[in-house]
């Protein structure tokens, strides 16, 4: 009954954090890169840097697959699943880690009996007493595993990535195995493993075939390399040729090629020249971007600590500290790893300028949640666990208390985040990107300037759903680089000729200095601007307006407020007494302000509305004003410009 025992708490802790997943799942397109990579994904297309081609692949067939749902939705059950997958993986994690350390300590006790009953073991006192005291050793281990899993699925950034389309879920399943089989090795030093070492090595290729971060295992790994070598030099000179199993899972990047080959409309940095495979990986794009940012080291490793108590839930992390002094006495060459591997992931993650920098920090959210249990049994024996588990009958004793611990932390865990992961209503991104869309004319232009909003969104509702395909909608920025010129000229032919002399002057000195480029990509921009208001209706979105770095570039035109966007027309053009009018009938589900996405765009929407507003209260069209304020405050009902800008127009009409 024991082996199933062990695999009934790991299936337990996957379906409790599912179901958890479930409920608490994106129905829609979120923000950030979800619209894109979920764009990726069904079309097959090459999504941003560095490609995920293992994502891709998988995403494609869920995409696919003939459920009820959209693909979108779809896509967010993927990642809800993996993620679970992984606590599953992390619970075995914890019972190897967990297990280990109690072993550790009896042996330090005195204790001649192995924790794991095993029948080769002359160790093993066969009697009924010694059989019930393994079995409750056991049942603790399994309860400390178990809690392990759920706190570490529980986790902020963990759960965030669990309930939307991303790469990180996946990269949880890999962090977890990889972490498996390092704890295999690590606890079997002295009788090496061929086969721990291909599988690690197999999995190391694969993970770096869905995301680049793998590489924080590094130092790690040659801590651990190091280890096996000093234990056994003439094994480990066997397995070092294992290190070209890597190569497998790095091959996934020819899917990469081969989706680029075929011409996809999402293409970044158009790999069916196999040469811009390296600078794809590497991300030498970003480096390329119109107005990139700097990194800002100093600030990230402020909020990650500041941050850090409110991604593990408090208590967890509480006895992920109490962890280290044990771990410390009975597993210090894992805390040496631990350590080493932190260090690395953090001082190397710090460097990043990303809105969505928690997402690299995953391997140090899961190293904190992998060792509470050792923190349980630390703080729950006033820091004497060799002492404690010396007593007679001491595993029966404390295993009510170790329920206690466990049930508490994973229920804190739990409450102590939903509010923040509770995405089930969150239509904010998708409320805004379709209305934005249909609030447009046939053939309008939409230019965006973020990416997290409207045109990561409307990569999705365009290239997956079909929406608005008469709709043409650029990214600014993009400009900047030669894969997207190439796809405005493939897709949109007429719009490229028109700014095909600044493209090729630009093009002349791409890859070279921001002083010799500045200038050929301001002409550039300036005449792709020029050219969409020349032949079509030509909408921006307010960051576009309100960004200092475009402001050359908006201020030669007038802005008129219509709803969610800004129409740009000729400076003195007249009063439109229609602007925006059929804006008003657009509907929105209610915004619950929680993520710093959700904050803006109810910043950004009712705001939007107010200056339409104040558009036609500057014109005196009163009664046009107050609906465009109605509709601002049925969003937000205390936005107070909106409030002050009603009364004054009461007053005024008196």
């Amino acid at each position: 009954m024991d082996r199933y025992l062990k695999h009934i708490f790991g299936f337990a802790a996957g379906i409790v954090c599912l179901v958890i997943y479930i409920i608490t799942l994106y129905p829609g397109v979120g923000f950030m890169d979800s619209g894109e990579l979920a764009a990726a994904a069904y079309t097959f297309g090459v999504p941003h840097p560095t490609g995920y081609p293992l994502f891709l692949v998988l995403g494609y067939i869920a995409a696919h697959m003939p459920l009820p749902g959209s693909v979108v939705y779809k896509l967010n059950l993927l990642s809800a699943i993996e993620a679970a997958a992984a606590v599953v993986i992390t619970y075995y994690a914890a019972l190897i880690l967990t297990r280990y350390i109690i072993q550790n300590l009896l042996n330090t006790s005195g204790k001649k009996h192995t924790v794991k009953k095993d029948k080769k073991s002359p160790q093993n006192d066969d009697t009924p007493k010694t059989r019930k005291n393994i079995d409750d050793y056991n049942l603790m281990i399994y309860v400390l595993a178990f809690a392990a899993a759920v706190c570490t699925g529980l986790a902020k950034t963990f759960w965030l990535d669990a309930v939307q389309v991303e790469v990180y879920a996946l990269h949880s399943v890999f962090i977890s195995l990889i972490m498996l089989y390092c704890l295999k090795i690590m606890t079997g030093l002295n009788e090496p493993s061929r086969k721990n070492w291909i599988v690690l090595f197999i999995l190391l290729g694969f993970s770096l075939s869905n995301h680049l971060t793998t590489i924080f295992f590094i130092p790690g790994l040659l801590y651990l390399l190091y280890l096996q070598y000093k234990s056994s030099s003439v094994f480990m000179k066997k397995v070092i040729p294992y290190v070209l199993l890597v190569i497998p899972g790095l091959l996934m990047y020819s899917v990469l090629v081969a989706a680029s080959g075929s011409g996809p409309y999402l293409n970044w940095s158009d790999l069916s020249n196999v040469s811009n495979l390296f600078g794809h990986l590497r991300g030498a794009d970003y480096s390329q971007l119109m107005f990139s940012s700097t990194s800002k080291f100093g600030k990230n490793a402020g909020d990650f600590f500041s941050n850090l108590p409110g991604e593990m839930a408090i208590l967890p992390l509480v006895f992920s500290a109490a962890a280290f002094l044990l771990l410390w006495k009975s597993f210090r060459s894992f805390v040496v790893f631990v350590i080493i591997t932190i260090t690395f992931n953090l001082l190397y993650a710090f460097n990043y300028n990303i809105v969505d920098i928690n997402t690299y920090y995953l391997l140090v959210f899961f190293l904190f949640g992998l060792i509470v249990p050792a923190g349980i049994i630390y703080l729950l024996s006033f820091g004497n666990a060799a002492g404690m588990l010396a007593k007679a009958d001491e595993p029966k004793r404390s295993l009510p208390k170790v329920l206690a611990v466990s049930l508490i932390l994973v229920v804190f865990s739990a409450a102590y985040n939903f509010k923040e992961c509770d995405n089930s209503s969150n239509y904010a991104n998708a409320d805004f990107t379709v209305n934005a869309i249909n609030s447009v004319e046939n053939n309008a232009v939409i230019i965006s300037y973020d990416w997290a909003y409207l045109y990561s969104g409307s990569l999705y509702y365009q290239l997956a759903e079909g929406l608005r395909p008469d709709v043409k909608i650029f990214n600014i920025k993009f400009l900047a680089v030669d894969w997207y010129l190439k796809t405005i000229s493939k897709f949109y032919p007429d719009l490229y000729e028109g700014i095909r002399p600044q493209a090729d002057e630009y093009l002349k000195v791409y890859g070279q200095s921001d002083k010799v480029k500045a200038p050929k990509l301001t002409a550039l921009v300036g005449a792709f601007i020029e050219k969409c208001f020349a032949g079509f209706p030509l909408y921006i979105t307010v960051d576009l307006v309100l960004a200092k770095e475009t402001k050359q570039f908006v201020d030669k035109y007038a802005m008129k407020p219509v709803g969610l966007l800004y129409r740009v027309e000729s400076k003195g053009s007249p009063y439109d007494p229609n602007a925006g009018v059929n804006a008003l009938d657009l509907r929105y589900r209610k915004i619950e302000p929680k993520s710093p996405q959700e904050i803006h765009l109810l910043r950004v929407i009712p705001g939007m509305y107010f200056e339409t507003a104040y558009y036609h209260y500057n014109n005196k069209n009163f009664e046009v004003s107050l609906k465009f304020l109605d509709k601002a405050l049925e969003i937000d009902p205390g936005f107070r410009d909106a409030l002050n800008l009603k009364k004054k127009i009461s007053t005024e009409t008196k």
